[in-house]
C-alpha cells in the first residue's frame, strides 16, 4: 500500500543539504589550514572536530522535516496529489477524515476569494501532510519496534492523531455552509480566519506530542 520505504542513508546521501555541510566543513577546514597555519596537534584537532560535526550531522538532518519530506515522498508545497497517496499510508481512522478535510479545503480555496484564507487553507494543508507524515512513521514504529507497553503507548499515541484530525474535520464543517456569502462579509471573515488558524493550532499540537 502506497509507496515502498527509502532507504534512510540514501535519503541522507541524495539531499543536497548533506553535501552543502559537508563542503562547508571542508572550506573552514582548508581554510583554517592555509590562514592559520596551525601546528601540526591543532590541526589535527580541528580535523577531529571536522569529523565530529561530519558525523553529526546526519543524527539533525534526519530529525529535520526537510528529511521527512524526503524521506516520505512529501514535498514542500503540499499538492493534493501526493498529500492523497501519503493518506493512501496511514490507519484507517486517520485516513478517512483527513481525506474529508482535504476536500473541504479544496472547496474552500475555490469559493473563497481573500488571499489571506488562501494562505491559512494552505497551511492547513502543509500541517496535515506534516501529520500524516509523522503518523506513517509512527504506525511504522508500531508494527516494528517496541516492547509491548511502548505498541501500547504508540497505539494511544496513534488513535490521538486521528481524534485530531476528526476534531479539524468537525471544525471545518462548521463553517462551511455559504462560504461565497461568508466571504462578503468582513465579521465572517475575521471569524472563520481565526477558526482555520485555531485548526492549524490543533494540528500542529497532535505532531508534538510524538516529537
Amino acid at each position: 500500500m502506497g509507496k515502498s520505504r527509502r532507504s534512510i542513508p540514501g535519503a541522507i546521501l541524495k539531499a543536497p543539504q548533506t553535501w552543502l555541510a559537508l563542503v562547508t566543513v571542508l572550506v573552514l577546514e582548508a581554510g583554517y589550514g592555509a590562514w592559520f597555519r596551525p601546528p601540526a596537534p591543532l590541526f589535527l584537532a580541528a580535523l577531529g572536530l571536522g569529523a565530529f560535526l561530519a558525523l553529526l550531522w546526519p543524527v539533525i538532518f534526519i530529525r529535520s522535516d526537510s528529511f521527512g519530506r524526503r524521506y516520505y515522498g512529501l514535498p514542500a508545497a503540499v499538492e493534493e496529489g501526493d498529500l492523497k497517496r501519503l493518506l493512501d499510508r496511514c490507519e484507517p481512522d486517520f485516513q478517512t477524515p483527513a481525506l474529508a478535510c482535504l476536500a473541504l479545503a479544496h472547496r474552500i480555496r475555490n469559493e473563497f476569494k481573500a488571499e489571506r484564507f488562501h494562505d491559512e487553507v494552505d497551511a492547513v494543508l502543509r500541517n496535515l501532510g506534516e501529520l500524516a507524515r509523522n503518523h506513517v512513521e509512527l504506525r511504522h514504529r508500531a508494527q516494528t519496534f517496541g516492547t509491548a507497553a511502548q505498541k501500547q503507548t504508540m497505539g494511544r499515541m496513534l488513535r490521538g492523531q486521528a481524534e485530531s484530525v476528526e476534531g479539524a474535520l468537525d471544525a471545518l464543517k462548521k463553517f462551511s455552509g455559504n462560504l461565497t456569502l461568508f466571504d462578503l462579509q468582513v465579521r465572517d471573515q475575521a471569524e472563520i480566519d481565526t477558526e482555520l488558524k485555531a485548526i492549524n493550532m490543533g494540528l500542529q499540537e497532535a505532531m508534538k506530542e510524538t516529537r
